[in-house]
């Protein structure tokens, strides 16, 4: 654009103009200069950005310094395109009380702009659209120019950036230019930062389900189980208030259990509603998820004189087909659910139904028969279920961080390629413990399949090692007797079992030092398998219960090492089911060494 000015003043025709108004066209060319180098300033600042109110604080303190004018807001569409919510960048939209105002896709000249496409400036009594409470108030505000331009993307439109000046005339094509390239700049950064925003609510949707597992497994009282679900939803997403109900269907009622807000008496526990009745009823009664996202226009929503509530999003929760509950979620702020809360929401909604269903199971065969063994095979059932249920969506979640990391905008980006691995971890630990619970109930069912065969004993412990992921304070080292070099079992169950044993010598070595796998001749037609670390050891009275389920070495040095207490379990099962046996040799402070026996391959 500078390039094209100059070319125009360089022209012969240009060159016989008068010294002052060739003066003046010089003036006006070094301080278009100048603002596009403010412009560069800008843009870089924004490049730095990792959040949407970054650049609108950018925007606030730089603005004034490329374009002249009393006003300027930045308006961005809904993730629905259905509307547009106003962020003053001036002290007369803030003023005017203009910010956080939302509007009609299609209101005003912001709405003419993003549906043209096109940047303008213009008288604002001429405007091609024209708004009682946005254009109409500026005017009233001495307002008598505007300029506007689309913030566009190269593929979409995501709102549009708005100067007002109290000057008739205000504004020319530089300007329009100028406002051009800034939105574009601001559209690909808040492109980015979307992005980015994204990957942070994925990684807390999953350390929420990753938590809400957590209470699924540890327990089956179904009122606390409800109540942290609450707290969880509401805490980790900072919804204004999260109210969970039951379905009384003998009564037609439906009836609040669990509660987490801003108003600890916005309704008592055991509250009732009638089915059918606002939203919660209606969704009790019929089954389906209603979001109203300006409850205003919604004509079930039932208003509570002090609750500022403007979107309330319902999702019934169900067993089967049964409709057993409803998680209402409710926000202070318009709009505040995207299909990204939805799809969560419906997700732990199908959680919590299983966990319902499960926890009531559990209740009523607690009532019936207090015998332990018929409680430890319910828990195993309802781990089993969890666990199966759990596997789909995190392997779908796992693959779709690998693909992510795959892509090259992504993985240059390191803020990108720290969360998609961090999301790809915790899915992974979660995808484990699904794995071993799943394990447990096959085992218990009988149902887990062995196939046996020849198996070399050096490519077994290469495996089962390069499954552990070490720490640079451990060392590892393996050796392998040639009269030991194979056994007679299930590859992928022994490979199990000693990468659990290589695993906990890990884990239960802090402070690091060295692991060691050797695999020696036992007898005429047994090997020993030999696993040894240099941690903390184990205590004598605690050996005994150590291959039991659920069970962990109880010590203030291992209070923040986490683990499921299932591993040591699974693999005395899979040996025992090779006919081998497996035991521990310890000593407080220097460390373990875990045996088993295989027998040889013949």
């Amino acid at each position: 654009m500078v390039q094209e000015m100059a070319s125009d003043w360089q022209s012969p025709q240009n060159l016989e103009l008068p010294k002052e108004e060739l003066r003046s066209l010089l003036l006006e060319a070094q301080g278009f200069s100048k603002k596009i180098n403010t412009l560069s300033e800008i843009s870089l600042k924004i490049d730095d950005t990792v959040s949407r109110d970054e650049i609108l604080e950018i925007l606030r303190t730089e603005i004034g310094k490329l374009i002249d004018g009393e006003f300027c807001s930045l308006n961005l569409l809904n993730a629905s395109r259905s509307h547009f919510t106003i962020n003053a960048l001036t002290q007369m939209g803030a003023a005017m009380n203009f910010n956080h105002q939302v509007f009609n896709a299609n209101a005003g000249m912001t709405g003419w702009a993003i549906q043209n496409q096109t940047s303008i400036f213009v008288d604002i009594a001429m405007c091609p659209s024209f708004n009682a409470s946005i254009e109409g108030n500026l005017r009233e505000k001495g307002i008598k120019s505007l300029l506007l331009t689309p913030l566009r993307t190269s593929s979409d439109v995501v709102g549009a950036l708005c100067f007002g000046s109290t000057l008739p005339d205000a504004f020319h094509t530089p300007d329009k230019w100028l406002v051009q390239l800034l939105g574009f700049h601001i559209a690909s950064a808040l492109r980015r930062v979307a992005m980015f925003d994204n990957a942070q609510k994925r990684l807390t949707q999953i350390e929420l389900v990753n938590n809400i597992a957590g209470k699924l497994t540890s327990t089956l009282d179904l009122e606390k189980l409800l109540i942290s679900a609450a707290e969880l939803i509401q805490k980790n997403f900072n919804y204004f208030d999260v109210t969970i109900f039951s379905v009384d269907k003998e009564a037609q009622e439906v009836v609040l259990v669990a509660h987490s807000g801003s108003y600890v008496d916005f309704l008592p526990h055991g509250y009732r509603q009638k089915l059918g009745q606002g939203l919660v009823g209606w969704v009790g009664q019929y089954g389906e998820k209603v979001t109203a996202n300006d409850v205003s226009t919604n004509p079930r929503y039932l208003a509570v004189a002090y609750h500022n509530t403007n979107s309330e999003l319902a999702i019934p929760i169900k067993v089967g087909s049964e409709v057993v509950g409803v998680l209402n979620v409710e926000d202070t702020k318009l709009y505040a659910f995207d299909e990204t809360d939805v799809l969560v929401l419906d997700t732990l909604s199908d959680q919590l139904g299983t966990a319902i269903h499960n926890a009531t199971l559990y209740n009523e065969v607690k009532e019936t028969n207090k015998k332990l063994l018929e409680l430890d095979k319910l828990k195993s059932d309802f781990v089993g279920i969890v666990s199966h249920d759990f596997r789909t969506p995190l392997s779908s979640v796992m693959l779709a961080a690998k693909s992510l990391l795959k892509k090259e905008p992504i993985a240059s980006d390191r803020h990108f390629r720290e969360y998609l691995n961090i999301i790809v971890d915790q899915a992974a630990k979660l995808s484990q413990l699904a794995e071993d619970t799943l394990t447990i109930t096959k085992v218990e069912s009988g149902q887990l399949s062995y196939y046996f065969k020849l198996v070399n004993v050096e490519t077994l412990v290469k495996e089962a090692i390069s499954m552990v992921k070490f720490s640079g304070k451990h060392k590892l080292d393996y050796d392998i007797e040639l009269d030991a070099s194979f056994v007679k079992g299930d590859q992928s169950k022994l490979r199990q079992a000693l990468q659990n044993l290589v695993s906990n010598a890990v884990k239960y070595s802090p402070k690091g030092g060295k692991v060691d796998v050797s695999v020696v001749n036992y007898s005429d037609d047994e090997i020993l398998f030999s696993v040894c670390d240099e941690g903390i050891g184990i205590p004598s009275e605690q050996r005994d219960k150590l291959f039991q389920k659920f069970s962990r070495v109880e010590s203030a040095e291992v209070n923040n090492i986490k683990g499921s207490g299932l591993g040591l379990w699974i693999c005395r099962e899979i040996i025992k089911a090779h006919g081998g046996r497996i035991w521990v040799e310890s000593e407080p402070g220097l460390g373990s060494k875990f045996k088993f026996t295989l027998k040889k391959g013949n």
